[in-house]
């Protein structure tokens, strides 16, 4: 079974010269652990395979029930360089929460 990022999550993305950060912040504190099991640096990487050019790093923030998502984008893929018509990357965070994650089915969402 799995579920729609964007209904266990909301994100928020921007970035630091050639990395993105986007933030995925758990809706209520109950998903939090389905989001630190399914959100894998795989994932993100195959859901944001047209930006990431390099390694995905998830950071887990506990006490506020969110991962941080550092990815690494082409050298020349910079707010001042890119050829995006995205240049800050503030997208990223709406296309990931389109993706699909695990979500255990002995979970109840409502």
């Amino acid at each position: 079974m799995s579920v729609v990022l964007r209904e266990i999550a909301h994100t928020r993305a921007g970035d630091k010269g050639n990395l993105n950060t986007i933030a995925v912040i758990a809706r209520q504190e109950r998903w939090y652990p389905v989001l630190c099991a399914g959100l894998t640096p795989e994932l993100v990487r195959e859901v944001l395979s047209d930006r990431v050019r390099g390694p995905v790093e998830v950071h887990r923030m506990d006490r506020v029930h969110a991962l941080i998502v550092v990815c690494a984008r082409a050298s020349d893929d910079t707010v001042t360089t890119s050829l995006h018509a995205d240049t800050h990357g503030k997208t990223l965070g709406s296309v990931l929460s389109a993706a699909r994650v695990p979500f255990p089915e002995e979970r109840d969402r409502a």
